[in-house]
């Protein structure tokens, strides 16, 4: 082996494998937060161990103001988590199905969706006392047609400026790994709305995991993390030492968002995917989830000016 080419294999060898640079930053999601007791629970055990960055929440949903001083007071970012198919009450309120066909063939009436979106953003504010950090959907309905464009265009009203920098960042939907599912989500509208927050200059996600089909136990969910963190891409320079990421890395920063929906066991609710929720809280609860982390040198970030939190 060439000198060159070994001295190349031992510089990729050294920035793979030390912790001290070159890692992955992750935004890890709640969704689904206010759906029930049991979730918020859930969303404030992970982020009293560091587990978590952020958590979406459902306007239609309920939530103490001792759950949102914890969860201030522990840095997690709030965001908002749009809902046109769960709990929140509307005259547009239906299955994914149904809404799905009425965006695509242009049926939904534009005043109707942007007076709900505002109905959200004014409820989010009312209970939190300021502007979502973020925003994202429930089953992703954020990025569908007629919907992204009033959701954006009511964004930019409220948070942006001429051309400057819209003061709320976004979930897309771009797929960390090659699976039918993710890339599902991602036809139903995911690019025309990165394009659209482009337009817009929101700041976004790069890569989005997380997407599995809600049936899997334990071991299955280790190897689903331990894969959807392989594919997370690094960053130069992203240090473990970093308490706040310099200005310097901060353009070249690539930011992987994985979403999650755990719930505490709790028999006094129920919900579709309730077994996969408290499957996933065991999971991120563990020691093991703890351990993956470290091992695949993931940097724990915020949406919020990239504060690191790990």
């Amino acid at each position: 082996m060439s000198k060159n080419k070994e001295s190349e294999k031992r510089k990729f060898y050294d920035d793979e494998t030390n912790p001290s640079k070159n890692m992955r930053a992750v935004i890890i999601n709640v969704d689904d937060l206010g759906l029930s007791g049991a979730v918020n629970e859930a969303v404030i055990h992970l982020a009293e161990l560091r587990r978590i960055c952020a958590s979406s929440y459902m306007v239609g949903g309920v939530i103490t103001d001792g759950d949102i001083r914890k969860l201030s007071e522990l840095n997690i970012d709030i965001g908002l988590h749009l809902d046109l198919t769960g709990v929140f009450r509307s005259s547009l309120q239906g299955s994914l199905k149904s809404l799905i066909l009425a965006s695509y063939l242009r049926q939904l009436n534009t005043e109707q969706v942007t007076n709900i979106i505002k109905q959200q953003l004014d409820a989010f504010e009312d209970k939190f006392g300021h502007a979502p950090v973020f925003i994202d959907g429930h089953q992703h309905i954020h990025q569908l047609p007629v919907i992204r464009y009033c959701l954006a265009n009511e964004l930019n009203r409220r948070y942006g400026g001429n051309n400057a920098q819209t003061d709320i960042s976004a979930r897309i939907t771009t797929p960390l790994i090659n699976d039918f599912k993710s890339w599902v989500i991602y036809v139903l509208g995911g690019y025309a709305w990165r394009k659209l927050c482009e337009h817009h200059h929101m700041s976004t996600n790069d890569y989005f995991g997380g997407v599995y089909d809600f049936n899997a136990n334990s071991l299955k969910l280790a190897l689903l993390w331990e894969k959807w963190l392989i594919k997370a891409p690094r960053t130069t320079g992203l240090s473990s030492m970093f308490a706040k990421i310099p200005t310097s890395i901060h353009t070249n920063l690539s930011t992987t968002l994985i979403m999650c929906h755990p719930a505490v066991p709790d028999n006094s609710w129920q919900d579709e995917i309730k077994v996969a929720r408290e499957t996933e809280y065991t999971w991120l609860m563990s020691h093991e989830f703890s351990e993956l982390i470290q091992r695949k040198d993931v940097k724990l970030v915020n949406w919020s000016n990239n504060i690191a939190i790990n």
